[in-house]
């Protein structure tokens, strides 16, 4: 790592690819860049008239898988659910969690697409789920932190 690179383009800098891709090189930084298998600089790119070793360059193309591989884990459910019982008994979305086997908030957080896109009526003050289209929704949401649409 320590040859100097020759701005051709196949290496390019965290702060340039970042701008690429639409995040900040903070984000990289601090979020992508300490990952084990976040590749590693290739060389370094020293800047005309700025003294020093210059900045770390990484190959393009290992970024890109990198970032590609990346987008594929965040786009997978964390963990498959099974439908617990009979997909068409209507249930409350907290009866489900507790035979999910998580905690309630783990689906009321997602009652307005559950009231979109999955049967339900209300009863009373209660609005009661089918079991199997709560439990396919909840399987096919998109990873972490994603909303649905």
């Amino acid at each position: 790592m320590t040859r100097d690179d020759d701005q051709g383009g196949e290496t390019i800098t965290l702060a340039e690819w970042a701008k690429e891709i639409g995040r900040t090189p903070e984000h990289i930084a601090i979020r992508w860049r300490p990952a084990r298998d976040f590749p590693r600089p290739t060389g370094r790119r020293r800047r005309p008239g700025i003294p020093g070793p210059g900045e770390p360059v990484y190959d393009r193309r290992a970024l890109e898988t990198w970032l590609a591989e990346w987008e594929k884990t965040r786009a997978r459910p964390r963990r498959r659910y099974e439908v617990p019982g009979d997909p068409n008994e209507m249930r409350t979305l907290g009866a489900i969690a507790r035979l999910l086997g998580i905690d309630g908030k783990s689906l009321s957080q997602y009652r307005p697409m559950f009231d979109t896109h999955a049967a339900h009526r209300d009863q009373g003050a209660r609005r009661l789920y089918r079991t199997g289209d709560v439990v396919e929704l909840l399987n096919n949401r998109r990873g972490r932190a994603r909303v649905f649409s």
